[in-house]
C-alpha cells in the first residue's frame, strides 16, 4: 500500500508527464445558440394572448442552469443568428414609439445583455427600419457581429457592426482563444427596400468567411466559430440567400457553424436534407458541425465541444450539437421583470378597438381552401392597391377575427409580418405561371408560401403534370389569355424574389414587372400591410366575413 505522500508524489509524477506529452489540459466548452427569436422576449404569444413555450426568459434559465452546473474543466459561450427587431407586436410598439425609449434599451437587445450573450448577428430583418433604427437598437453594445455588410464609402465592414470577435474562455484553466465570425444573407435587397440599408451594400459570405478566419488565425485564435444568418440551401429560395452548405465546404477550419434564417431544427439528431437531397443526418456538413435551433426562442442550441490540448496546441476532439426544446420550461424572474413595462404597453395598445365584425372570420383552414379572412387581405390589397386581382398566402391559421368589437391585438395576429404593398402591371402568361408556381407551394411548409389569387376564377389540378395544373382559368367569366394584360396587388416580400414567384415569371437578374403602386411611397412606415388592414376596417366602420369561392383544388 502507498502512503500519503508516496500517492502525492506519483499524482504530480503522472501530471508532470502529461504535461511534457502535451496532453494534460481537456474540457468541454459548451456553446447556447439562439436563433430568428423575433420579438420573444417573454412566454407570450401575443396574437392569441395565451401564455407561449417560447421566449428569451425560458432561453435564460436554460442557460442559467448550465451557468450553474459547468464543471470546474468548462466553461460557456452564447451566441444568437439574427432576425430580432421584427416579429412580435412589442417589436411592433418599439418602432411605432421611437421616442418613448433612448438608444441600448430595445427590450430585445436588453434582455440579450442580462442574459449575458457573447455574440449576436445581424439578421435581415434588422434591416426593416433603417441603420438609424437598428443603431440605436444596437446602442453601445461591441458584441454585435456583419461581417459582409459593407459600407459604401470605405468598403469596409459597416461600423455599426463588427466582422468578429475573439473570446478568451478558461478550460481545465487554461487560457482558450475563440473566434467568432458573423456574416449575414447576402440577400437583403431581395427583401428590403432600398432605402432601408441606403450606405450599406452585402457581399457573398463565403470570401469574407474565409478571409476572417485568416486574420483570427493570425491573431492567434485555438478555434473558430462561424455564426451566418442564412441556413441550407432549399428550393422556395435563391441559392446565394441561404449559404450554410457553402460556407461548410469552403472552411473546415470551423470548429461550429451556427445557422439562422429557415426556421427549422438542426442537430446532431434531427440532421438536415442539402442541395440535390443530399442528407446529412448528423448535421455535419465536410466535418464542420452545424445547429439551428428553429424560432421564437421555441428551442436553444446546445453545442458541446470538447477541446484537449495536444501538443501544445488546443484542438476539438468531439463535438455534440442539440437543439433543447423551452416546452414547459419556466420564464426567468429577472428577464420578465426587465421586459415588463414593455409588454404591458404593448398589451394595453393591443386592446385599442378599430372597428366592428358582423360575425366570425375563420382563420382554421384559410391555407389550403377559399376562405373569408383571406379575401379580406386580399380585398385590402386590392383597395389599396388599386388593382383587379390581389395574392396573399394565409399567415396565421390560428388567428381568428371575432364576431364584434375588432382590436389591434386580432389585426397583429392576422397579418404578422412588416410587409409593404405593391402593384404591379403583367400579362397572361406570366399571371399562369405565378399561378402555377404557388401549386407547387399547396399543401406544403411553411404557409407563407402559397399564394391564393383573388379577382379571377380558377382550378388547380394537382393530378396533372407540374405545368398543367391551372385547367381553368377566367376573369369575368371569359377564358384568360396569354396576351391579356393585369394589374394585381402583392407584398414586398414576393416583389423582392421571397418564395421564387419573381424568377417563376421570368423576372431574374434585377429585372422587375411594371410597378403601379408602391405603399411605401404613398404612405411611407403608415404602407403596411397591417397598417393598411387597421385603416380599412377603420374606414369601414364594420366589415362582413365574405367568400366568393373563386377556386377549388382536384386532389
Amino acid at each position: 500500500m502507498f502512503g500519503k505522500r508516496s500517492k502525492k508524489v506519483l499524482a504530480l509524477a503522472a501530471l508532470s508527464a502529461a504535461i511534457m506529452s502535451g496532453t494534460a489540459f481537456a474540457g468541454d466548452l459548451t456553446v447556447y445558440s439562439t436563433s430568428d427569436v423575433h420579438g420573444s422576449v417573454i412566454g407570450w404569444n401575443y396574437f392569441t394572448a395565451k401564455e407561449a413555450d417560447l421566449g428569451l426568459a425560458k432561453v435564460s434559465t436554460i442557460i442559467n442552469e448550465g451557468r450553474r452546473n459547468k464543471g470546474a474543466d468548462d466553461d460557456i459561450l452564447v451566441i444568437d443568428g439574427g432576425d430580432i427587431l421584427q416579429g412580435t407586436p412589442l417589436d411592433t410598439y418599439m418602432v411605432q414609439h421611437p421616442n418613448e425609449w433612448k438608444a441600448g434599451q430595445h427590450p430585445m437587445f436588453a434582455a440579450f445583455n442580462k442574459i449575458g450573450y457573447d455574440a449576436i448577428e445581424l439578421g435581415n430583418h434588422e434591416f426593416n427600419f433603417g441603420l438609424d433604427y437598428l443603431r440605436k437598437a444596437i446602442g453601445k453594445n461591441k458584441n454585435v457581429l456583419g461581417a459582409n455588410v459593407i459600407d459604401d464609402k470605405t468598403g469596409k465592414t459597416w461600423n455599426g457592426v463588427r466582422p468578429y470577435l475573439m473570446k478568451t474562455v478558461k478550460i481545465d484553466g487554461e487560457k482558450v482563444k475563440v473566434g467568432i465570425i458573423g456574416t449575414d444573407t447576402p440577400a437583403i435587397p431581395n427583401f428590403e427596400d432600398p432605402s432601408h440599408f441606403a450606405g450599406v451594400h452585402f457581399v457573398d459570405q463565403v470570401p469574407v468567411m474565409k478571409q476572417c478566419i485568416k486574420e483570427l488565425k493570425a491573431q492567434g485564435a485555438d478555434i473558430i466559430i462561424g455564426v451566418t444568418h442564412s441556413g441550407v440551401p432549399r428550393g422556395d429560395r435563391n441559392s446565394a440567400e441561404n449559404q450554410v452548405v457553402s460556407i461548410a465546404e469552403a472552411c473546415p477550419e470551423l470548429s461550429l457553424l451556427i445557422c439562422a434564417h429557415n426556421h427549422v431544427v438542426i442537430d446532431n439528431q434531427k440532421g438536415v436534407t442539402g442541395p440535390g437531397g443530399k442528407v446529412y443526418a448528423d448535421g455535419v456538413i465536410n466535418g464542420v458541425p452545424v445547429v439551428e435551433s428553429g424560432k421564437d426562442g421555441k428551442f436553444v442550441g446546445v453545442s458541446k465541444l470538447t477541446l484537449k490540448k495536444v501538443d501544445g496546441k488546443w484542438a476539438v476532439q468531439k463535438v455534440s450539437t442539440q437543439a433543447v426544446s423551452t416546452k414547459g420550461v419556466k420564464d426567468d424572474p429577472a428577464i420578465v421583470a426587465q421586459v415588463k413595462p414593455w409588454h404591458e404597453k404593448t398589451l394595453k395598445n393591443l386592446q385599442t378597438v378599430i372597428g366592428q365584425a358582423s360575425d366570425v372570420f375563420s382563420g382554421a383552414e384559410s391555407n389550403h381552401q377559399d376562405s373569408a379572412i383571406v379575401d379580406l387581405v386580399n380585398e385590402v390589397q386590392r383597395h389599396y392597391a388599386g388593382t383587379q386581382l390581389s395574392a396573399s398566402a394565409s399567415f396565421n391559421t390560428s388567428q381568428n377575427i371575432d364576431k364584434g368589437p375588432i382590436t389591434l391585438q386580432e389585426m397583429s395576429g392576422l397579418y404578422i409580418y412588416e410587409n409593404y404593398l405593391y402593384g404591379i402591371e403583367i400579362n397572361g402568361a406570366e399571371l399562369r405561371k405565378y399561378m402555377e408556381h404557388a401549386a407547387s407551394f399547396y399543401g406544403t411548409t411553411p404557409d407563407y408560401n402559397y399564394d391564393m389569387i383573388q379577382g379571377v376564377d380558377y382550378t388547380i389540378d394537382m393530378t396533372k403534370p407540374v405545368g398543367s395544373r391551372i385547367t381553368k382559368l377566367q376573369y369575368k367569366g371569359k377564358d384568360v389569355k396569354d396576351t391579356d394584360t393585369f394589374t394585381m396587388a402583392i407584398n414586398d416580400y414576393r416583389m423582392n424574389g421571397g418564395s421564387g414567384y419573381m424568377a417563376a415569371m421570368g423576372y431574374t437578374n434585377g429585372k422587375k414587372p411594371k410597378v403601379i403602386f408602391d405603399s411605401m411611397r404613398k404612405y411611407g412606415d403608415d404602407g403596411q400591410m397591417r397598417a393598411l388592414m387597421i385603416r380599412y376596417v377603420q374606414e369601414k366602420g364594420t366589415i362582413t366575413p365574405t367568400c366568393d369561392h373563386n377556386w377549388n383544388v382536384i386532389k
